[in-house]
């Protein structure tokens, strides 16, 4: 299966789980969550990862160890932040900001290395998808879905910052996958700081367990496991054979997606145009990569007229 149909399989599955979980989730349980999916992916595929190479297939040195300490951190503001923003504001918007930023964001990483034509094509749309969400939570509040000023402010803007993390995750993931490192070994050390950040924030915030049924926590379990863990695995392997920014458009499917399975289970209210205004982003998501993809690549590209040699070292 090619890493563009391997994304769009991984984004489904979040979508579907991010609806289950909206106006669902504290922030306790959304930091349970976060332990529970993160600590069994680092555990099944670290496991996996010694049974399959005997060891680790590349060393995890050099350049590959600061850019898997830069994606550990890049992966606990995304999720930390990210399902957070699910415990104040409803999924679909912390979706559609999440998602929303990401393209602006990787257009600009790359702005000093993309030539003038397609510069502009991904920082347009890059700011189409922004639009899209910003428009997104703009009718939510006007029809009374937001929550209280505070804290929709607060969980757009946790939201957003959690974008920008994601599209690092991309750039970072692709990087990593040129220099050698599997899918199952990124996914083995990706999640630490993730699930000890998460640990450390269950045992000293209180008691966040009081209220939690064993009905409940099975619940949490299931959905971190099955649309949390499972997803980000086969994002894994997806990441590593897309360029970053197509990755970031398909996953601005997202929005759609996660507001018709709330729609769907009752936990969100349909609404006509909110509806238009998020699936927006579904053309952008699914034509946004057919149409940088027919553009130069690097400014030696353009200058040339055929690719320029890329040079890659691990140091």
């Amino acid at each position: 299966m090619g890493g563009s149909l391997l994304v769009a399989f991984a984004v489904t599955l979040q979508a579907v789980s991010n609806g289950l979980l909206s106006g669902n989730l504290n922030g306790a349980e959304s930091v349970l969550l976060s332990f529970i999916a993160f600590g069994t992916s680092a555990l099944v595929f670290g496991v996996t990862a010694r049974l399959r190479t005997g060891g680790e297939r590349v060393p995890l040195r050099g350049l590959r160890l600061r850019m898997m300490v830069a994606l550990n951190v890049a992966t606990a503001v995304t999720f930390l932040g990210f399902y957070w923003s699910l415990s104040v504001v409803p999924a679909p918007l912390a979706a559609a900001v999440e998602t929303g930023v990401g393209p602006l964001a990787i257009a600009c990483f790359r702005i000093r290395h993309s030539p003038p034509t397609r510069r502009a094509a991904e920082l347009g749309l890059g700011a189409v998808a922004l639009t899209l969400a910003l428009s997104v939570g703009s009718r939510m509040v006007s029809t009374g879905r937001g929550e209280s000023p505070t804290l929709l402010v607060a969980g757009v803007g946790i939201a957003a910052i959690a974008g920008c993390s994601a599209a690092g995750i991309a750039t970072l993931s692709h990087r990593l996958g040129q220099l050698g490192v599997t899918p199952v070994q990124v996914t083995a050390h990706r999640f630490h700081l993730t699930y000890l950040l998460a640990a450390v924030v269950l045992a000293f915030a209180g008691h966040p367990a009081e209220g939690w049924t064993a009905s409940r926590v099975t619940f949490i379990a299931s959905i971190a496991v099955v649309g949390a863990a499972l997803p980000l695995f086969v994002l894994q392997i997806g990441m590593q054979r897309t360029p970053p920014l197509a990755v970031t458009l398909i996953a601005s499917a997202v929005p759609g997606l996660t507001y018709l399975m709330a729609s769907l289970v009752g936990q969100q209210n349909f609404d006509v145009l909110t509806f238009i205004l998020i699936n927006g982003s579904l053309a952008v998501a699914f034509l946004g990569p057919v149409l940088t993809g027919r553009l130069p690549t690097s400014t030696a590209t353009a200058r040339s007229g055929s690719p320029a040699r890329e040079r890659t070292s691990a140091a």
